[in-house]
């Protein structure tokens, strides 16, 4: 940014931007000194360490004499003397080439101090006093090998002027030699070594020395450079502190503007930041549409974290964190806004919570260029969105009404009469099982199963018919019921729901009644109006009205409809093709004999066949794939047949499916705890196979309307036993499965 862009604000960015280069410059002065201070220091405590090591040499020169004249060996203390003297002339040669010492980290580093001509002076003599020292050292510290003869070796005659041998000790020629140097050596540094010691001593003043005035020269640099800032600090202030004033009011004629327009508002206005943290300037009625009015430091996933769920919480941050990217397309990010109606929940006083619905709307604020907050606008919509549903299911309700009637016209009408009297009758039947007195468990259980079997019959049916909302309502009814089943205990206040349940069943079969009363009335005024003589064939008459063809084209014809079938094969036919096409199968419908069943096992028949052939489709036929690896037709075959056999009737349901998978029998019936594992090994095929009349079992992976309760077969054994009947099952794996029930003459089964 240029400095001409610095506007109003030029004359303090000047001022500040001065005082700032006056302390830095201050700052480097005082760094310069500490730093040379620091360096002294480490001078200082170097050259006391120095001032040791002559004395050390000293000391090493004279243990080394005494273990030659003791005969000792001396190969260790001739190292420690070696070290001692390289230690102290490596330190003596690097004061000598510009005063470089080591610190405490072992950097070199040099010493003004020690380059005045008077330290060079004092290091120049100490340098003349070692090297006199180094020249004893030499013939020392260059020795190796023993000083004493070899084993068994005979000691050598003294030479003339050689020093005294100590009684008991012999040494070699070389290590005669090494004892008078050692002793040489000794005596000059008795002499020497105090010498030595006090030259470092006093540089050690001179560094002292300099280090002071160090001291000193810092400490008049920080005064006066403290009281130079708080001059030109206190300048600053009294030149720009009457245009902060008028600023000030500026700026508070600004904020107070704004203060009306955000508690004028009635949406709810705040910022989010990169951090997503809630700006302090916000609209009023954010307090409101919130319940809340604490925002300040809230983030925007605390706001939300209360009132939504989980899941529509991480989608949301998701959200705002894809709008901070800079090469976004808002617009067309804001296409899938998943805050643009989000249902939320506020605790109620009273207890519990109420619902609203909330639409956010988001904006990217960009400040010079790049992106800097969003804005948020938020409306309560809960009142659009209510009527938006009541509008909704208005029409979803007269579509489901329009569907049932155009379904209605295409079901034969006496299967749908017999259907509603035998629902109602189911109906009137689970009424009363309900109203029964009940107290304990197993009472409730068998409760249960009653209403079970009672609503699976209607569920079955309905599905058979295909009028899909009188299903979907014995669904539920169901899903209630398992939840009951799942209970560890049971009250009478549990089956509660189920009459809310069962009067809306009641109600909506009684709406299929009128519908189909009107229907009736409607046939006979177009065939009193088209023939006076006849009526109109009622089948022709729905195609009319479902527009299958014109009103002229419909003839009369006697009553009766197709003589070839009866209403019970229409349904199953209708059932068999409807469940296939849901599982993606094909199958062909092939009945016999129906139309011979008696009266009293009419509805036994239809129920037993409903269930038998819907588990047939689901279960037994495969998909047309499968088939076609099992060199199988693609169209699955399923027979339905009923005869009159001796004294008794017999009614066989067989398909051409996949048969009784045994071992997956077995499975899932260890799975459901129905049997353990040890006694599933013990079973053989007939009594696997018996499993499947089982309550509660089904080999189904999920369940559906149409499996996988594990009710409808329980249901045909249930029938077929309060009938006095019998239940045969044969099945071969890949090939077939096949039902045969046996029935007592109906003059028994009344009875029984």
């Amino acid at each position: 940014m240029g400095i001409l862009d610095l506007g109003r604000y030029k004359g303090v960015v000047f001022a500040i931007t001065g005082f700032l280069v006056f302390i830095a410059i201050i700052l480097a002065f005082n760094h310069g000194i500490a730093d040379q201070f620091a360096k002294n220091v480490a001078g200082v405590k170097f050259l006391a360490q120095q001032q040791a090591q002559p004395a050390a040499v000293y000391e090493a020169g004279r243990v080394l004499g005494e273990r030659l004249q003791n005969g000792e060996k001396i190969d260790d203390q001739l190292e420690v003397l070696r070290k001692a003297a390289h230690a102290y002339d490596h330190a003596l040669s690097g004061l000598a080439s510009g005063g470089m010492i080591s610190d405490s980290a072992g950097e070199v580093v040099p010493l003004p101090s020690l380059r005045t001509a008077e330290a060079q002076a004092m290091l120049n003599q100490t340098a003349k006093l070692w090297d006199g020292y180094k020249k004893k050292l030499t013939p020392v510290l260059n020795f190796a090998g023993s000083p004493y003869p070899a084993e068994n070796a005979a000691p050598a005659p003294e030479a003339s002027g050689a020093t005294t041998t100590p009684v008991g000790v012999q040494y070699s020629p070389r290590g005669r030699r090494l004892l008078a140097a050692v002793e040489e050596l000794n005596e000059y540094g008795a002499a020497s070594h105090a010498q030595l010691a006090k030259a470092m001593a006093d540089l050690g003043v001179l560094v002292e020395q300099d280090s002071a005035s160090d001291a000193g020269t810092l400490k008049a640099l920080q005064v006066g450079g403290m009281i130079a800032a708080l001059l030109l600090l206190g300048a600053i202030f009294f030149y720009f502190a009457r245009n902060l004033r008028k600023e000030e009011l500026v700026a508070n004629r600004a904020r107070k503007e704004t203060e009306d327009i955000l508690r004028t508002v009635n949406e709810g206005l705040f910022l989010l930041d990169k951090d997503l943290k809630i700006g302090t300037e916000r609209s009023m009625a954010l307090n409101t549409i919130f319940r809340r009015d604490d925002f300040v430091g809230l983030t925007f996933d605390e706001l939300l974290k209360e009132i939504v769920p989980e899941k529509t919480l991480r989608t949301a941050m998701d959200y705002v964190a894809l709008l901070w990217g800079e090469r976004v397309n808002e617009k067309l990010v804001k296409t899938i806004n998943p805050l643009s109606e989000v249902e939320v929940h506020f605790d109620n006083p009273a207890g519990g919570f109420d619902t609203h619905f909330l639409e956010f709307d988001f904006n990217r604020v960009k400040s010079e260029g790049s992106l800097s907050h969003l804005l948020v606008t938020v409306n309560d919509v809960t009142k659009r969105v209510m009527l938006s549903r009541e509008l909704q299911e208005s029409q979803e309700k007269a579509q489901a009404q329009l569907d049932l009637l155009l379904r209605i016209l295409h079901v034969e009408p006496d299967s749908l009469t017999s259907f509603l009297t035998d629902a109602d009758v189911s109906l009137k039947m689970v009424n009363s099982i309900l109203k029964e007195p009940a107290r304990e468990e197993s009472a409730f259980r068998a409760k249960i199963d009653g209403i079970y079997r009672q609503v699976h019959a209607v569920k079955g049916e309905a599905a058979a018919l295909g009028l899909k909302t009188v299903e979907q309502r014995a669904h539920a009814f169901e899903e209630s019921l398992n939840d009951l089943k799942s209970r560890q205990s049971l009250s009478g206040s549990d089956f509660l729901p189920l009459v809310v349940k069962l009067d809306d069943l009641f109600n909506h079969l009684a709406q299929v009644r009128e519908m189909l009363g009107r229907l009736v009335d409607l046939h006979q005024a177009i065939a009193t109006r088209r023939s006076a003589g006849g009526h109109m064939e009622a089948e022709k008459v729905d195609q009319w009205l479902a527009g299958k063809s014109e009103p002229a084209d419909v003839e009369t014809a006697a009553s009766g409809g197709d003589e070839g079938s009866t209403g019970l094969e229409r349904t199953l036919e209708d059932l068999a093709a409807r469940v296939a096409s849901s599982h993606s199968k094909q199958v062909a419908l092939r009945c016999n004999g129906l139309a011979d069943v008696p009266e009293a096992y009419r509805r036994a028949v239809k129920d037993i066949t409903i269930q038998l052939v819907r588990n047939a489709v689901v279960h037994g036929i495969e998909e047309p794939s499968e088939r076609a690896k099992a060199n199988k037709s693609q169209v699955g075959t399923l027979a339905v047949e009923f005869a009159q056999r001796g004294d008794g009737y017999e009614l066989i349901v067989q398909d051409d499916g996949r048969g009784l998978q045994l071992d997956r029998i077995k499975e899932v019936a260890v799975e459901r705890g129905l049997i353990t594992p040890a006694q599933a090994a013990m079973l053989d095929p007939r009594q696997t196979m018996a499993l499947i009349f089982r309550p509660g079992f089904s080999t189904a992976d999920r369940v559906t309307t149409d499996a996988g309760r594990g009710a409808g077969m329980d249901l045909v054994r249930i029938l077929v036993a309060e009938l006095g009947g019998r239940v045969g099952l044969a099945s071969a794996g890949g090939k077939f499965s096949k039902f045969k029930i046996w029935l007592p003459a109906s003059e028994r089964a009344v009875a029984a």
